[in-house]
């Protein structure tokens, strides 16, 4: 490295940078609450949507699993009937 590099390496190090910060500030939000729980799912369909979400699908496929062990007619009323959703929501 000759001497002109030296002192151009040094005046590159010395320089100050600003930078802005991209993320900005979240609005200000109005908290729900939750939906009131039914009873029992007995007799319900529920409906597992998949909006791709990170991972979600990973999610679902584990409820989907509970689901076929403990209520395993669920998937094949779901066609004939509606009573609640789980919607994988992510941001």
């Amino acid at each position: 490295m000759n001497q002109s590099e030296t002192v151009e390496s040094v005046a590159s190090a010395n320089r100050k940078v600003s930078a802005l910060n991209p993320m900005g500030y979240p609005p200000t939000i109005e908290q729900l609450g939750m939906a009131p729980r039914v009873e029992s799912l007995n007799g319900k369909t529920i409906y597992l949507v998949d909006v791709h979400f990170v991972d979600g699908d990973k999610l679902l496929q584990q409820m989907q699993a509970w689901f076929a062990e403990h209520y395993p007619k669920l998937f094949s009323e779901i066609r004939e009937h509606d009573a609640a959703a789980v919607m994988a929501v992510g941001h």
